[in-house]
């Protein structure tokens, strides 16, 4: 019995594996070209993601100066992406990429050369639609080249790959930081300029040697403008509608928490550089470990239904983040994430999320879609300023508590309403055909 057991144990094993290599030999060599050099990328960004907030209150910020710098950002990207959608659609995504690592490469920059706060503003206002334009942008040069039924194992295999490198930087960033000086604005400075540097570099590649892979030329033609080209994305129906709904919200709860977290685990729960590390690297590991289990299911049984089995261990880890009695347990938030914590097994559930995300529309459309979304994601700036009041008047419990509430009363709610897109692409390929056809 023993043996038998052991033999379908490995029997399976071997199958997975077989699975994982025919799906990397499938895959187009602008896919394996942008997951390599992503992963540069993901390191160095990695390596300030647990010190920022506190770099910038280090530098004389207080929560509602926080929580307005984090608003200039949502409205900076919200508004510009637009504009970037459109351009996408019309001449390709290539280019905006690298515009996006450049423009991230001058957010290093400047936090690095910064004395106060106020010289942060540019930067702070930079950031987020540096960063919307590279990873998001990125997922949709992985939907153009990759079919749709391996799609969210795509999505998850990259998320896989980029967590290896990722894994050494919460610890290499302890390292510097506490021989820089500790939790202070001069021992986190360093890592701003490892992090610049790298960053030009990957704007570099992926200017040489990445061949462009959405140009939809046809589909913005001269005679289409640009309000004409949004109102063809929002003719969709119903399901475009509730999903902007949806992604505003989305972006609402998550802006409530997100730059408070770090402030919570170092200032109320007592965590130092070390356990900082420990907790960026359990979730690197636990991210590493669940992409791909993920993707094969959201592959099989559907993207809604894998985000609803796995998105409920987000709450389980905003639970430990509030209540862990001493610093050390915060390793376990890192392993099981929580809202608005880049990281852990919450962050796996966003794979599929994200995967029907860009299904919602044809593929000629997804510039415009990522301009149209990211309009409703400005919701973030009403969520980064209540939670700054939240937190400067003492409400911290509730700054952590509020995103998963939300989620709950409403986010959930609104999803289960929108079909699922596993098995309707080809429908959306052919409705796009057609408005083509009819232009």
């Amino acid at each position: 019995m023993r043996v038998s057991r052991l033999r379908l144990t490995v029997m399976r094993a071997l199958g997975a594996y077989g699975t994982l290599l025919s799906l990397i030999r499938s895959l187009d060599k602008r896919y394996k070209f942008m997951v390599a050099v992503l992963g540069i990328y993901q390191w160095v960004f990695n390596l300030p993601a647990n010190y920022n907030q506190l770099y910038i209150t280090g530098l004389g910020a207080d929560p509602v100066n926080l929580g307005s710098l984090s608003s200039l950002g949502g409205l900076v990207s919200s508004t510009a992406s637009a504009p970037v959608g459109w351009l996408i659609d019309k001449y390709g995504v290539k280019r905006m990429v690298v515009y996006g690592l450049l423009i991230s490469t001058l957010v290093s920059l400047i936090y690095y050369t910064s004395g106060s706060w106020l010289t942060l503003i540019p930067a702070v206002m930079l950031a987020e639609l540096g960063f919307r334009m590279i990873i998001p942008l990125t997922d949709l040069i992985f939907m153009d080249v990759v079919k749709s039924t391996s799609r969210a194992q795509a999505l998850a295999l990259s998320r896989t790959v980029w967590a290896i490198p990722s894994l050494v930087a919460p610890m290499t960033a302890a390292f510097v930081v506490a021989s820089s000086g500790g939790i202070c604005v001069e021992g986190i400075r360093p890592l701003y300029i490892i992090q610049a540097a790298a960053i030009a570099l990957v704007a570099l590649l992926v200017y040489m040697k990445l061949e462009e892979t959405h140009v939809n030329s046809v589909s913005l033609g001269s005679n289409v403008n640009f309000v004409e080209g949004f109102r063809e994305v929002l003719r969709g129906g119903k399901r475009i509608l509730l999903w902007l709904i949806l992604m505003g919200l989305w972006r609402f709860s998550n802006s409530l928490s997100m730059p408070y977290i770090p402030l919570w685990m170092a200032y109320v729960k007592g965590a130092d550089p070390y356990i900082l590390g420990f907790v960026g690297t359990a979730g690197l590991v636990s991210s590493a470990l669940m992409q791909m289990p993920i993707g094969i299911l959201a592959d099989r049984v559907g993207r809604k239904r894998a985000f609803f089995i796995f998105r409920p261990i987000a709450y389980l880890g905003t639970a430990v983040l509030l209540l862990a009695p001493y610093p050390q347990l915060l390793i376990a938030v890192g392993f099981l994430g929580a809202i608005g914590f880049m990281g852990g097994l919450a962050a796996v559930s966003f794979t599929p999320f994200i995967t029907m995300h860009w299904e919602m529309v044809p593929a000629e459309m997804r510039g415009r879609w990522f301009g149209l979304s990211s309009l409703f994601e400005s919701m973030s700036i009403a969520g980064y300023m209540l939670g700054g009041i939240l937190w400067s008047y003492g409400y911290m419990e509730l700054v952590l508590l509020l995103p998963m509430i939300v989620e709950l009363t409403c986010i959930m709610p609104i999803l289960a309403l929108i079909p699922d897109t596993l098995g309707k692409n080809q429908k959306l390929k052919a409705e796009g055909e057609l408005t083509l056809k009819e232009r």
